[in-house]
């Protein structure tokens, strides 16, 4: 088994604090790294090796309950509650036993704060934190390995478990006093129940790891552009109804174009096309595509645009195309156009903006766009 001190023996001596969430809906045969993230089969960290203190947990005699003096007598108090918050949700040792997890380290985590906090609500925000950080390298594997029609893959948020109902934990540990807290309590809203989930056996893709590493650790404006719309491209895959989704999915297109201001989808497909045609003519023929994918008015001025539809009209977009396999060719598709824009910008992360647009600008001029 493995001894996550030994692990990240070299982060602990910079002063950083290692972390551990369960994952959910993930299947994983042999642990793999990208960047600061690892990721371990169920049953393969030694946790009892982190020394996890116990929390605190009710202890109820009959069916009488315990009013707040009660409380305070029975010796839980303030800290006490916190304790207890994090017990009844249900995270404990053994949750990170039987559940594939994924370790890494934050160097920003104040131990004493932690240590003297007295509010479950602490423990929240300091999960949320951590979720975050965690769905970082997330949102990049479902970006190349997650397809808008089959929600059966996607992994569940990190720090979920395996019958959490929603609920997330995780553990972090301190090497001075070499001892490690359980924090736990509810920060998602949503929670994919269809299928099983994500099989990831990375340990021998490094060319993906290699990619995803350099999207981590890019410095550029143009990475910092790509970070968000990564999780932008995360949230419209959890989404559940397809009218929002393929909503969502034109606001995202909007965000790669112009990243800092809106403007019309007349101006958002001239910077979108370049990335995805590979001639003049693939060009033209996105732009119709476009057209009919927003604001296409028929000869009578009547909007037959699906967004418009959707946006102005009130139509669903199950409505507009009359069954689900289209609904479903749809979304894949507005996701193939997010996809190339996002690839581009992967290999170029290290750009200013200034730098991308001109990087467009070549790839207009090599199509044969006239530029104004």
């Amino acid at each position: 088994m493995k001894n996550l001190v030994e692990e990240f023996s070299t982060e602990l001596r910079d002063g950083n604090h290692p972390v551990v969430m369960p994952l959910s809906r993930v299947l994983i045969e042999d642990e793999f790294s990208i960047a600061k993230y690892r990721f371990y089969p169920a049953g393969e960290v030694d946790i009892s090796s982190l020394r996890p203190v116990p929390n605190k947990s009710l202890r109820f005699v009959g069916d009488d309950e315990i009013n707040d003096d009660e409380w305070f007598a029975l010796g839980y108090g303030e800290e006490g509650l916190r304790e207890v918050a994090t017990a009844v949700t249900g995270a404990r040792p053994e949750v990170f036993m039987t559940n594939p997890l994924l370790a890494f380290t934050m160097n920003n985590l104040d131990w004493d704060e932690f240590l003297e906090a007295t509010s479950h609500d602490y423990d929240l925000k300091v999960l949320r934190t951590l979720t975050r950080e965690a769905e970082k390298v997330m949102d990049l594997i479902k970006f190349f390995l997650c397809r808008s029609d089959l929600a059966d893959t996607l992994p569940g948020t990190v720090g979920t478990w395996e019958g959490s109902n929603g609920l997330s934990c995780a553990l972090l540990f301190n090497i001075d006093d070499y001892e490690s807290y359980i924090i736990g309590g509810s920060v998602i809203t949503h929670t994919v129940v269809k299928g099983v989930g994500l099989e990831l056996d990375l340990c021998d893709a490094e060319q993906f790891i290699e990619t995803c590493e350099a999207s981590l650790f890019a410095s550029g404006e143009v990475g910092a552009i790509l970070k968000s719309a990564l999780a932008m491209h995360t949230t419209f895959l959890e989404t559940n109804n397809p009218t929002t989704q393929f909503v969502k999915a034109m606001t995202i297109l909007e965000f790669l174009a112009y990243p800092d201001r809106y403007e019309k989808f007349q101006e958002v497909k001239k910077e979108i096309t370049p990335h995805i045609a590979k001639d003049y003519n693939e060009y033209l023929q996105l732009n119709n595509r476009f057209n009919e994918l927003t604001g296409k008015k028929d000869e009578s001025k009547k909007a037959i645009g699906y967004r418009t539809r959707i946006v102005h009209i009130g139509d669903d977009i199950e409505d507009i195309l009359g069954n689900e396999t289209e609904v479903k060719k749809v979304m894949l598709e507005v996701q193939t156009y997010i996809g190339k824009v996002i690839v581009d910008m992967i290999k170029n992360s290290e750009m200013t903006w200034s730098q991308f647009e001109e990087y467009r600008r070549q790839k207009k001029l090599s199509l044969g766009i006239v530029l104004n």
